[in-house]
């Protein structure tokens, strides 16, 4: 829903889409980190990379034209991608003072570089995820579309090896067509 919310706001009109951004892009990215880096939301992965990947295209691709930063926050004439790069590196150095600065940075740079890319924005994210203490135990729910397909097709590929041979399947399980 709130990835919905995100791609409408960034398509209406140029003043209620800088409006919302101005106001809600860093409250919104702040409780996205929150939940995803909080071990007891795994199950949700794909859907916060979804909603975090988007937000960060938005910014790459000057989608979001005004400031999404106070003064109080940065300089005026600050980039919102500099804004972000160096916003995101503080949000995490404070929340895993574990994680060394160059961790970091490469993170953040990958999450500017593979946001047009879902799936190496998504496995750019889980091996941060999982490079983090709170992670080391249980990641099979980072997994878990994969896990899903892999199974989709290992089914699928045995029926299809059933199918040649005949006798291997009973008729309730042949689809009608197969029968013709």
């Amino acid at each position: 829903m709130c990835l919905e919310l995100m791609n409408n706001m960034a398509d209406t009109d140029a003043q209620t889409s800088n409006i919302f951004f101005q106001q809600f892009y860093i409250p919104i990215l702040q409780d996205v980190f929150f939940v995803l880096t909080d071990s007891d939301h795994k199950a949700g992965f794909k859907s916060q990379a979804m909603l975090l990947s988007r937000m960060f295209y938005f910014i790459e691709s000057g989608k979001v034209q005004n400031p999404i930063y106070t003064p109080e926050q940065a300089p005026l004439g600050t980039s919102n991608k500099e804004f972000l790069q160096e916003y995101v590196a503080n949000l995490l150095q404070n929340a895993f003072k574990n994680l060394q600065e160059i961790q970091i940075k490469q993170f953040v740079v990958g999450l500017f570089a593979f946001n047009d890319d879902f799936n190496k924005f998504k496995t750019h994210l889980r091996d941060f995820l999982i490079s983090l203490k709170e992670f080391s135990g249980d990641n099979a729910d980072l997994y878990a579309e994969e896990r899903e397909q892999a199974l989709r097709d290992a089914k699928a590929a045995e029926r299809d090896r059933a199918m040649r041979v005949g006798g291997l399947l009973k008729p309730s399980e042949m689809d009608q067509e197969d029968e013709l």
